[in-house]
């Protein structure tokens, strides 16, 4: 006897049950099935990311290569030394700490190019600069004081405690206790780890601080002075306490090229015997920032270095390498580029 026949000659119970059990059947081949097409949706995804992510990263690198030879040509044709409203073509570099798109491969990249000696020295500041700067970001006197004495006893080389200050018996008492440096600041990241300097003082752009410690101080520069022919905006405001408005009037002066700038910056100095920090040498020490996206991925890929030009025939010192840094905030440029590409 055919199955179907029996199943007609089942009991109606019998039927209804074998019924349930075919669409159980169903159900659970239907949800191993939708399962199965997802995993291999998220493969095919990954897969793709991750190929364009390595494209976008060795374009990253390549552009970075290029930056640094190109920074060694304009300091061997001296271009570096003219102001970028002087110069008379396309420059090769662009040291202002901005971003700018360029093209390598027929690709999209953006480059940023700071001048390390724009910055303040970390390990040279004075305590009276030092308690300046703080003030002029928003911290009131007390906080000042304590930051202040925490990082000069965090890089000097004896353990007494300064006034308000902090030496390893303070720090071994943390949740995860450590011991202080005693020596200069290797990397600027180490002032997280210095009393009374929050996450938001360091990293700035927050509700409290809009300008960062990182955005003012440098590890990289060498000598007590200061560059301000290509200091960063956020430098020269919290350095002499400048408004927007005069920020902006300083930066069209220099732009312009009209004047001379100490003239108009050492009347602002909270002491006059700061005037010996002032600089205006050619960039030597150079932060590049590259930053890449292939049309084609859902991931940037960001590198860093500082690099030294000094006067070698052998190329460039790379100080410090950065890989694999989270994607920066490039801006509209950007936006406008991957809305293209959609």
């Amino acid at each position: 006897m055919a199955p179907f026949e029996v199943l007609r000659q089942a009991p109606e119970t019998q039927r209804g049950f074998a019924l349930l059990i075919v669409l159980w059947i169903f159900i659970v081949l239907f949800a191993v099935g939708a399962e199965f097409s997802g995993a291999m949706r998220q493969d095919v995804t990954a897969t793709m990311n991750f190929a364009g992510e390595t494209q976008s990263y060795y374009l990253a690198t390549a552009a970075a290569n290029r930056t640094f030879y190109r920074a060694l040509i304009a300091r061997d044709e001296a271009s570096i030394d003219i102001p970028l409203e002087e110069q008379e073509e396309e420059p090769l570099i662009r040291v202002d700490g901005q971003w700018h798109r360029e093209e390598l491969w027929g690709a999209p990249v953006w480059v940023r190019i700071t001048d390390e000696s724009g910055k303040i020295p970390i390990n040279l500041v004075t305590q009276g600069l030092l308690q300046q700067i703080l003030a002029n970001l928003g911290l009131d006197i007390d906080q000042a004081d304590e930051i202040t004495a925490g990082i000069l006893d965090w890089r000097d080389e004896d353990d007494e405690v300064r006034v308000n200050g902090a030496e390893t018996d303070y720090y071994l008492e943390r949740a995860r206790p450590y011991a202080a440096k005693n020596a200069p600041l290797d990397s600027l990241e180490e002032l997280l780890l210095v009393k009374g300097v929050t996450w938001e003082l360091y990293h700035g752009e927050s509700e409290d601080f809009d300008i960062g410690l990182k955005h003012i101080f440098t590890v990289f520069n060498p000598r007590p002075v200061l560059n301000v022919r290509s200091s960063p905006p956020d430098v020269l405001q919290a350095l002499f306490g400048l408004d927007e408005e005069q920020l902006a009037q300083l930066l069209e002066i220099r732009a312009s090229g009209a004047g001379s700038l100490f003239g108009l910056l050492e009347p602002m100095l909270p002491d006059p015997a700061l005037a010996e920090l002032l600089s205006d040498e050619p960039p030597n020490i150079l932060s590049v920032d590259v930053q890449a996206q292939m049309p084609n991925s859902a991931v940037a890929a960001h590198v860093a270095a500082v690099i030294d030009l000094g006067e070698s025939n052998e190329g460039v010192y790379i100080l410090r390498w950065y890989d694999q840094l989270p994607a920066a905030d490039i801006g509209q440029g950007q936006d406008e580029f991957l809305q293209e590409a959609a």
